[in-house]
C-alpha cells in the first residue's frame, strides 16, 4: 500500500502559525514583565518612604510632627548619630570660656532691713543700745504684691476771670474718655498677646488674676487693632530698610487663618525682621511686598522656586537645608555614596569659612569637586538623588556664594528662627481668627524682633507703640 505523500507546504504553514502564536505570546509576556517591573519600582519607592521616613533629624519637619515610630529608641539612636550636630566629647552645659550670667547686687536697694542682735549669745548682756557694724549683706529681688492698677483722676479746673470769662484747659491727649486704660496696660496687652502668644481668654484671666485689671476680649482686640494702626509707619520703615540691605534672608511657613491654609513670610537681616502673611506662596505674594524685587540684595533662601524668580543681585542656597536632605537620601539609599561625598564637601566648605583666613580658602578645589559630583548622574542612583542633582545643576552658582563674600551666611537659620514664632502662636492659640489678626501679629512681632536685634528691650519698643495711641 502506498504511503501518503507529505505536503511540505502544509507543514510549513502549520509551523509558521505556531511561530506566530509563540511570538505573540512572547511579546505579551515581555509587555507584562515591563509593566510588573515598573510597578515593582514604583512600589519600592513608595515603600522606601515608610522604611526611611522623613522626620526632624533628616529634613525640615519640626519634631512635633514626628511619627510615633520616629520616637522609638531605635529612631532616637539614629537621630543622635546622623543629626547635623556632630557628637563631641564635651560635657553638657556651658563650656570653658563661656560667659555666664548671675544675679548681682545693686548699689542702691529700695529697702534696707537691719538684723541686729538684742543680747549677747554668750553672757546674755543687753545689746539693744550698743552700736554695731555691717558684717554681711544679702539682697532679695522680688515684685511687690499685690500688683494692682493705679487710678489717676484728671480734673479740669474752671476759673472765672475778672472780665467775666470762664476759663479752663484741655485734658491731655492720652485722656480720651471718661474712663480709659493707660499706656502701661495697653503695652502689657500687646506684649502678652503678640510676643508671648497668649490667647484672648487666657489673657483676660492673666490680667485679672495677676494685675487686678478686668478687660474684656473685645477691649483686648480693640487695643491690638489700634496698635496695628499706630505702628504702621514703623512697620513700613522696616520693609524699606530691608529693601536697601545687602544681604537678606527669607523663608515662609504655613499659617492657619480661620481654618484656611495661608502663608506667613519673613524677610530679615542681622538688624531687621519683616513678617507678613498672604494667601499665596508664590510670586504674587512677593510682588505685593517688593514689586521691584531686591535688586541690591543677595537673597539667602531654600530652593523654593519663587525666590529664584525675583529680581535680586544674587542668591545663596541654605546649606542646612541641603545637609538635612542629604541625611535623608543617605538613609534612603545606603548602597550609594554620592550623598555622603556631597555632605562631606559642604561641611568642609563651611569649616574652611569658619577657620581658614579669608584669602587662604581654596575655593577652586571646592568648586571643582562640586562640579564633578554634579556629573555623576547614573541610572543606578535613586530617583530622588537624581532629582537633587538636576536641581543643584540648575542652581549651582548659588551653592558656594558664601565663599566669595564674607557678608553672606552659609545657612538660612536666622530666617527659620524669625518665622518660628508663627508656629508657637498657632500651637498655643490654634489659629489666627482673621487676616487682620494675623497682620497685627506680624506687624507687632516685626517691631519687637527688630528692637531685640538692635540690643533694645522689645517691651520698651512696644511701650513706644502704646504711647502713640
Amino acid at each position: 500500500m502506498k504511503e501518503p505523500v507529505l505536503d511540505i507546504a502544509l507543514v510549513l504553514k502549520s509551523i509558521n502559525g505556531k511561530i506566530d502564536e509563540l511570538t505573540h505570546q512572547l511579546n505579551a509576556a515581555n509587555k507584562r514583565i515591563d509593566f510588573l517591573e515598573r510597578e515593582n519600582a514604583m512600589l519600592k519607592a513608595r515603600l522606601a518612604i515608610y522604611e526611611t521616613p522623613k522626620d526632624s533629624h533628616n529634613s525640615s519637619i519640626p519634631p512635633s510632627k514626628d511619627s510615633i515610630a520616629a520616637q522609638t529608641e531605635k529612631a532616637k539612636k539614629l537621630q543622635a548619630t546622623r543629626s547635623l550636630r556632630e557628637k563631641t566629647n564635651k560635657k553638657n552645659g556651658g563650656q570653658m570660656g563661656h560667659k555666664g550670667s548671675t544675679l548681682k547686687m545693686v548699689s542702691e536697694p529700695d529697702d534696707i532691713i537691719e538684723h541686729s542682735p538684742g543680747f549677747c549669745t554668750r553672757c546674755g548682756n543687753d545689746l539693744s543700745q550698743v552700736s554695731g557694724a555691717v558684717v554681711e549683706i544679702r539682697q532679695v529681688f522680688d515684685i511687690p504684691m499685690p500688683i494692682r492698677p493705679i487710678v489717676t483722676e484728671h480734673q479740669l479746673i474752671g476759673k472765672q476771670c475778672s472780665c467775666g470769662h470762664c476759663c479752663q484747659t484741655e485734658f491731655p491727649g492720652e485722656v480720651r474718655s471718661t474712663v480709659s486704660y493707660g499706656v502701661n496696660i495697653r503695652a502689657i496687652v500687646i506684649y502678652l498677646s503678640c510676643i508671648q502668644c497668649i490667647p484672648y481668654k487666657r489673657l483676660t484671666e492673666t490680667l485679672r488674676d495677676c494685675f487686678g485689671v478686668s478687660l474684656s476680649q473685645g477691649t483686648i482686640d480693640n487695643i491690638l487693632k489700634e496698635a496695628s494702626r499706630k505702628s504702621l509707619n514703623a512697620y513700613q520703615a522696616i520693609r524699606d530698610r530691608i529693601e536697601q540691605s545687602k544681604v537678606v534672608g527669607a523663608d515662609e511657613t504655613g499659617a492657619n487663618i480661620n481654618g484656611v491654609l495661608k502663608w506667613a513670610w519673613v524677610w530679615q537681616t542681622d538688624n531687621l525682621t519683616y513678617l507678613h502673611s498672604d494667601s499665596s506662596r508664590g510670586k504674587l505674594a512677593i510682588e505685593k511686598q517688593f514689586s521691584n524685587g531686591l535688586p541690591d540684595s543677595i537673597l539667602v533662601t531654600d530652593r523654593h522656586r519663587s525666590y529664584f524668580n525675583m529680581n535680586v543681585a544674587d542668591h545663596q542656597i541654605c546649606l542646612a537645608h541641603l545637609l538635612r536632605e542629604l541625611t535623608y537620601l543617605t538613609e534612603l539609599d545606603t548602597q550609594q555614596t554620592w550623598s555622603v561625598q556631597f555632605a562631606e564637601l559642604l561641611r568642609e566648605a563651611i569649616h574652611k569659612r569658619k577657620t581658614v583666613p579669608w584669602e587662604s580658602i581654596d575655593r577652586c578645589s571646592i568648586i571643582d569637586r562640586f562640579n564633578h559630583l554634579l556629573t555623576i548622574c547614573s541610572g543606578g542612583l535613586h530617583q530622588k538623588i537624581i532629582a537633587l542633582i538636576k536641581s543643584l545643576t540648575k542652581y549651582k552658582d548659588y551653592v558656594f556664594k558664601f565663599l566669595f563674600d564674607p557678608d553672606v551666611p552659609y545657612d538660612n537659620n536666622a530666617s527659620e528662627r524669625a518665622v518660628r514664632n508663627i508656629k508657637v502662636k498657632q500651637k498655643v492659640c490654634g489659629m489666627f481668627k482673621s487676616d487682620v489678626g494675623a497682620a497685627t501679629y506680624s506687624q507687632i512681632h516685626s517691631i519687637a524682633q527688630t528692637a531685640g536685634k538692635n540690643n533694645q528691650n522689645p517691651f520698651v519698643a512696644i511701650m513706644a507703640v502704646a504711647n502713640n495711641f
